[in-house]
């Protein structure tokens, strides 16, 4: 059995990731992280926000994932989501200045703020932040 798998990342902005030979995933699963090795039993699992990571050549990378769908094949993982971001480009000062305008929104309780919305913005910001401290460690 191949010990490498093909792994392919997209959101609806762009390709990050195409058939790229991985060792193994871990995905942010609804349910809790969710570990792929080649030969994984074809399933499609829905992600929430966290953090997905692969190996390749020995080497970890990591994304803060922000929902979406992943489909698991015995040969190959195709995720498919919402946003994503590569751990080391995240800028946590831009993330807390995120937090602080969605923070100063719902604060000002006016009609027009989406409150949905703000708390949205809130909790990607924190699940940026919380990937890129992971990564600093």
């Amino acid at each position: 059995m191949p010990k490498t798998f093909s792994l392919n990342f997209v959101t609806p902005e762009k390709q990050l990731l195409r058939a790229l030979p991985v060792e193994s995933v871990i995905l942010p699963a609804l349910s809790g992280e969710m570990g792929v090795l080649a030969g994984h039993t074809p399933m499609v699992v829905q992600l929430g926000f966290g953090s997905l990571r692969y190996k390749a050549d020995g080497k970890e990378e990591e994304f803060a994932v922000l929902g979406g769908f992943a489909e698991i094949l015995h040969t190959e993982v195709n995720v498919f989501a919402e946003g994503a971001d590569l751990a080391d480009e995240i800028d946590e000062e831009e993330e807390k200045q995120k937090i602080k305008h969605a923070k100063d929104s719902l604060s000002r309780k006016d009609a027009d703020i989406d409150f949905e919305m703000a708390e949205l913005e809130i909790k990607q910001a924190l699940t940026r932040m919380k990937v890129k401290k992971r990564r600093l460690q």
